[in-house]
């Protein structure tokens, strides 16, 4: 059956080398009875998997693949492996801590690019602060203490172990896979039965997260071993050897075709130009996220209406797409911060997408709200949501963002990364030459081990009084690349739809034709994958404006 989806794929990158690198809506209108008209005719124990034992990875190649033999060796998906998280390992206080800080880290990075105005702000907070986890693992001075503001824990071997926890749960597909102790907030149990029983929802629909690591090492360059082990075990990334000195081009090659691999194709030529031949490491995150809505967007009654940037009513007007939707949705009203917030469910309980609406919306109003929005606050709402029988109009959209991060990272107080003279990025690399890899393994102790080893190095480098001398590694850029798609199809959710309403009618109408602030969130985590500000969608497309 089809029915709506929403996809997203992130790919952050950074390039860390020792040069320069110039890369990179209760509306109440009379028309609400036509829409009704409308909507009616239309229709345990285990060991985490990550810290299970596994066959050893096999030890860096000491050669350059060739770009083609490069792009068939990296699948585009492997299955991922999972015993079920002992729930002896998960922290939960600790987990919602670090998902809060990751909350914070986006609305401050929204904060950022805002201060600009743009259309729409779109990005990955979970993409982005993953790879801000594989620099702190191996950052000292200067560069550990602003990076480790972002996720605000003190204790590094609990907050990778935990970090990673949570992301080995975050790409599960169903809730009996993640660790038992993590639970759901109330409104996914609240009257389910009751206010569900109704409506069609896709039952039987795929969710499929994943995120991915790609670490691409200078060829020669020797990474120190506990680091190795630590983002292989602890984050699963993958290592390959490039020449970026005598083979930019192909470098260039291979790194774009992983990471257009890991987000199926969405996310083509992060990196335009060849490197520098003075990179040393490049590092990648990719985010693919693919899911169907619990309950379907009607596609017989998506037209083009008004959306107004400036509030209901105002000029100028920009012409949507706007879909329509009904069914039992979480709601929430906040009168102090004279806001709402609904939720749109993804199939499988697991990921909503929350809309946040000043009551009387508008590009200033939504500036203000967000300014006063923390992460307690959003955190709050969700606690209260309710399911509300509701009909709900929302743009049609699909969005393209390339960020270079560096000048807001620098904003937010993470400067030194940058600074070649303030960079100490030294624990990610070995002054012992290696003439061959180790041998890299993937049990509890290999992790946690090669954590403490990281930590006790840091600790001893800080409690030297010989200075640190200057690191050869600095981050020369940090790039974001988003592909968002939020649409509808299929009408076989329709009619069953219409029948409810046409006996009950709707408790809330929730049109998103106002800014509004979207943020996707993994529920059990609580961790978000996409944080944005929708101040003007993108227009209707020239072939379909017309009023139906």
């Amino acid at each position: 059956m089809l029915g709506s989806y929403f996809l997203l794929a992130f790919a952050c990158l950074f390039v860390i080398g020792n040069g320069d690198l110039d890369l990179w809506r209760d509306v109440r209108r009379p028309e609400h009875q036509a829409l009704l008209q409308k909507l009616n005719e239309a229709h345990s124990t285990a060991r985490p998997a990550y810290l299970a034992p596994k066959a050893p990875t096999p030890p860096l190649p000491q050669y350059l693949p060739s770009a083609p033999a490069m792009a068939q060796s990296v699948a585009a998906f492997p299955s991922i492996e999972y015993a079920g998280s002992s729930s002896g390992n998960v922290d939960v206080a600790a987990s919602d801590d670090i998902a809060r800080n990751v909350l914070t880290f986006a609305q401050n990075l929204s904060n950022q690019i805002n201060a600009n105005y743009r259309k729409t702000v779109i990005f990955s907070p979970l993409s982005i602060v993953s790879a801000l986890a594989l620099l702190l693992l191996g950052a000292k001075g200067r560069s550990y203490s602003e990076l480790v503001t972002v996720f605000g824990q003190t204790d590094m071997v609990k907050l990778h172990e935990q970090f990673g926890l949570m992301l080995q749960d975050v790409q599960q597909p169903t809730s009996q896979t993640t660790s038992p102790v993590r639970q759901l907030d109330a409104w996914h149990s609240n009257s389910l039965r009751r206010s569900l029983r109704n409506y069609p929802r896709n039952r039987h629909a795929p969710q499929e997260v994943h995120v991915a690591n790609g670490l691409f090492v200078k060829h020669g360059y020797n990474l120190n071993p506990d680091y190795r082990q630590a983002v292989v075990s602890i984050y699963k990334s993958e290592l390959q050897m490039l020449d970026f000195a005598n083979s930019p081009a192909t470098a260039r090659y291979n790194i774009n075709s992983w990471v257009e691999q890991q987000t199926k194709g969405k996310i083509e030529n992060i990196i335009p130009d060849d490197l520098p031949q003075e990179t040393r490491i490049v590092m990648a995150n990719t985010l693919y996220f693919k899911a169907m809505w619990e309950i379907d967007f009607i596609a017989s009654a998506t037209k083009v209406e008004n959306f107004y940037p400036n509030g209901e009513g105002s000029q100028p007007v920009i012409p949507v797409d706007m879909m329509v939707g009904a069914g039992a949705f979480p709601y929430y009203e906040d009168q102090q911060l004279d806001c709402r917030i609904i939720g749109l469910p993804y199939h499988g309980n697991l990921t909503t997408m929350y809309v946040i609406q000043p009551m009387r919306s508008s590009v200033e109003q939504l500036a203000y709200l967000q300014q006063r929005l923390n992460a307690d606050a959003i955190e709050n709402m969700i606690s209260q949501m309710t399911r509300r029988s509701t009909i709900i109009a929302f743009p049609k959209m699909h969005l393209t963002e390339s960020f270079k991060l560096n000048t807001l990272l620098q904003a937010m107080g993470i400067g030194g990364i940058f600074n070649p003279v303030q960079s100490d990025l030294s624990l990610i690399a070995s002054s012992e030459p290696t003439v061959q890899a180790p041998q890299i393994g993937r049990s509890y102790s290999d992790g946690l081990g090669s954590l403490q080893r990281l930590v006790a190095q840091r600790q001893l480098a800080q409690s030297s009084k010989t200075p640190t001398p200057p690191s050869d590694l600095i981050v020369s850029d940090i790039l974001h690349k988003v592909d968002f798609t939020v649409n509808e199809q299929g009408t076989e959710a329709a009619a069953a739809t219409a029948a409810i309403l046409k006996k009950s009618g709707p408790e809330v109408l929730f049109r998103a034709e106002t800014p509004f602030i979207l943020l996707v969130r993994h529920d059990l985590t609580k961790l978000p994958l996409f944080y944005g500000m929708i101040n003007e969608p993108p227009t209707a497309k020239a072939s379909v404006m017309h009023k139906n």
